[in-house]
């Protein structure tokens, strides 16, 4: 069968389109521009050919169907010859629904803040523990370089998101999933260009939750008010199990401490489960992302899964590229390139970093992105998060042009209020100057560098790291 993706270069049609290659089909895509890793090389890796947009190609290729990303608009040329030619078009997680969940028990990691780790560890540990788990994730492993894999095994472990589909299939990505157990991590006010408010946000999730079957499972996060709440409403048929800080968790995360592994951070936490207490390990930073571990392993145990393969792979879990990840390390200096962009996300990691790194001096160099960071909803929220850095470097995004001017975040007044809470801030313009943006580097203490970005930031990054090396 020969499948076709318009908009192949996004890393969720890339992991797609990988998906299908490794289980037999013939993939073909376009895209509009160059592809720029990590996408350009997996696709190159897998030897699937990317052509330009351009409708010849449906006539050329003469797929038996047709998937669109969700960028993709219904004038595109390649759409309209599709159509013309009457081949079936599908929206990936309608492909998917359709032709890869079939016969396989789906475990869908949801929420917020924290989906892609949360997904990459379940998918990690399920390996472990021998398993043989396919998987489908918004961020790239750093031990295979890819974000999916196929297996023929019966579970599939897929990170479910709240964004409508594709222009002609406006439900949520996460309604497609089937599934069969799911975690939630958090529910807060997000993609501000889809959703008009939080509560039609919660009723995607109630009805999310209602996929549940009677014998499945949802685990969540119990210290999270909004999941309480959705979950309250939803009145799921499967078994339900809350893990968190509070007392009142089926799992409770009692002590909680990061630290230096040798090559990577690693954290030691301690867990209550019916009044029993057991300890582990990963290699992970932060508070919340020992919560996100706590969610995996209730899930694993809540599914009688849990076996000492997994517990000790926890301390292997290599990671996520674009996620607390450790780009440079010395006595003096740690840089840190990370994707978080939700004010909430910018806070809660910030804190979490300095907290296990314990500078003298913060930097951050944040660009907001997403097409919620770029509007001013969420702008007060983020000079708050900030903040927690000493000095701050703002950049403007690509299609802020896009926004309407009384929507738009605005940057210039953002670095006047950081300033004026006693923070250096700075717009970062074309006219970028390695020697004075980094002229913090011979400040005599121990510094954290942290780039956060949906987007890498290369020409800042690359620029900084010309200087160390």
């Amino acid at each position: 069968m020969k499948v076709f993706f318009i908009g192949i270069g996004g890393i969720g049609m890339c992991g797609v389109a990988g998906l299908l290659k490794q289980s037999g089909y013939q993939v073909f895509g376009s895209e509009k521009a160059e592809v720029y890793p990590p996408a350009s090389e997996i696709l190159k890796e897998l030897k699937i050919r990317v052509f330009p947009f351009d409708p010849e190609n449906i006539n050329q290729i003469k797929p038996d169907c047709v998937v669109v990303g969700n960028s993709v608009k219904a004038e595109h040329l390649e759409v309209l010859k599709t159509q013309e030619l009457k081949i079936p078009l599908f929206s990936f997680p309608q492909f998917l629904e359709k032709n890869c969940f079939n016969g396989k028990k789906v475990l869908v990691c949801a929420g917020t803040h924290g989906k892609t780790t949360t997904t990459a560890l379940l998918s990690y540990l399920m390996k472990k523990g021998g398993y043989e788990p396919s998987f489908l994730i918004g961020g790239v492993l750093k031990d295979e370089g890819r974000n999916f894999g196929y297996a023929e095994g019966k579970w599939i472990v897929i990170e479910g998101d709240e964004y409508p589909s594709a222009f002609f299939d406006k439900v949520p990505k996460f309604f497609h999933y089937k599934p069969y157990a799911v975690i939630l991590t958090s529910l807060e006010y997000d993609h501000a260009d889809v959703y008009p408010d939080l509560e039609t946000l919660k009723k995607a999730f109630i009805e999310f939750i209602k996929l549940l079957p009677e014998d499945g499972l949802l685990v969540y996060n119990g210290d999270e008010p909004n999941l309480k709440e959705v979950i309250t409403r939803a009145n799921p048929k499967a078994k339900v199990i809350s893990y968190g800080k509070e007392k009142s968790n089926d799992f409770r995360l009692v002590e909680a401490e990061t630290f230096w592994g040798e090559k990577c951070f690693m954290s030691k936490f301690k867990v209550n489960q019916s009044d029993k207490e057991e300890i582990f390990q990963v290699s992970l930073v932060g508070e919340y992302n020992m919560l996100n571990t706590l969610g995996v392993i209730a899930l694993l145990k809540g599914l009688n899964l849990f076996n000492q393969d997994i517990k000790e792979g926890l301390k292997t879990f290599p990671g996520i590229k674009r996620r607390q990840e450790v780009v440079y390390k010395s006595n003096e200096l740690v840089v840190i390139d990370d994707f978080a962009h939700h004010p909430t996300a910018v806070r809660v990691t910030l804190g979490e970093l300095k907290k296990a790194v314990k500078p003298e001096l913060t930097v951050l160099f944040f660009e907001p992105r997403t097409n919620s960071s770029k509007r001013k909803i969420f702008q007060q929220a983020y000079v708050e998060s900030l903040c927690l850095a000493d000095v701050i470097y703002l950049k403007e995004p690509i299609g802020l042009e896009n926004i309407p001017q009384e929507d738009r975040i605005d940057l210039d007044r953002m670095v006047e209020e950081i300033r004026f809470k006693n923070k250096k801030a700075f717009k970062l313009t074309e006219e970028f100057n390695l020697i004075t943006t980094f002229d913090w580097l011979n400040y005599p203490g121990k510094k954290l560098v942290v780039f956060m970005s949906s987007a890498y930031m290369e020409k800042e990054m690359q620029g900084l790291l010309k200087l160390l090396f």
